[in-house]
């Protein structure tokens, strides 16, 4: 099993702080609290002057304390174990930070074995946040940063909303109406478009037909408190010339647009 506690080396930063569930009386058993965890490893060439054979691993993340039951718990557990220790390259699932970070320095020394350059350091960058949380939802941000051979970083972001009740993932199917998701896709356009960078109406319309250039409501989102934040993937923003990595769209335009009892924020 996994483990994201009894690390060496692990530096709690001593961050605190509780999601109140469901219901007026707020007791342990009925909050969601984490506490974060910050996770240094590199190379002796990373303090060097000049740096040479450098490679550093940085994970931050939040390990739960305590959540409404021992099934949300678990759940959420789990998935941020999945998002920081998923090995880069095909072979065996780390079960720690220190094992991530050690396959890590690994593959850079097997790489400078092989022709690498001394001279180009690498760098592992993974960062999950407490985006967003209230009694009806626990958003979580999910960033990574790699940086090796190629000599630039490569970077993604990734969202993901947990039920505190029982700790599963909302879907955005979960939220929209079936009978109303075209209305949905309208509006999300609408702010999409809003931000997206001045374009004339003829380039415009040119994209707007051009075979995988159709507007799409991205399946990154953020539940927050005001809205609702959709982000292309960065592979995704590249690929269309006036696209924004991120928009929003406000509760107040998509109300009549929700399932029955759905509950946001």
């Amino acid at each position: 099993m996994r483990r994201l506690l009894s690390v060496p080396g692990l530096i709690a930063l001593g961050l605190t702080a509780s999601l109140p569930a469901a219901g007026q009386a707020q007791t342990d058993q009925q909050n969601i609290t984490w506490q974060m965890q910050d996770f240094n490893k590199s190379l002796p060439g990373c303090q060097a002057t000049p740096v040479r054979r450098c490679a550093a691993v940085h994970l931050a993340y939040p390990v739960i304390e305590s959540a409404p039951t021992d099934k949300a718990k678990q759940a959420i557990e789990s998935q941020i174990q999945d998002m920081l220790l998923t090995p880069l390259e095909k072979g065996k699932a780390p079960d720690s930070p220190e094992e991530f970070a050690g396959q890590i320095l690994d593959h850079y020394e097997t790489w400078l074995k092989k022709g690498g350059s001394a001279n180009k350091p690498w760098a592992i960058e993974r960062k999950i946040d407490v985006h967003y949380h209230s009694p009806h939802v626990l958003c979580l941000k999910f960033f990574q940063s790699v940086e090796h051979d190629a000599g630039h970083s490569a970077e993604n972001t990734v969202y993901f909303n947990f039920r505190p009740q029982d700790g599963s993932i909302i879907q955005l199917s979960d939220l929209i109406d079936d009978s109303k998701v075209a209305r949905f896709s309208e509006v999300a356009q609408r702010h999409y478009r809003k931000n997206a960078p001045p374009a004339n109406e003829e380039n415009e319309e040119e994209q707007s037909k051009a075979p995988g250039q159709e507007f799409e409501v991205p399946k990154n989102f953020a539940i927050e408190a005001n809205g609702l934040r959709f982000r292309y993937e960065e592979d995704q923003a590249e690929s269309r010339p006036n696209a924004v990595p991120e928009f929003v769209v406000p509760y107040g335009e998509i109300r009549s647009l929700l399932r029955p009892g759905v509950k946001l924020p």
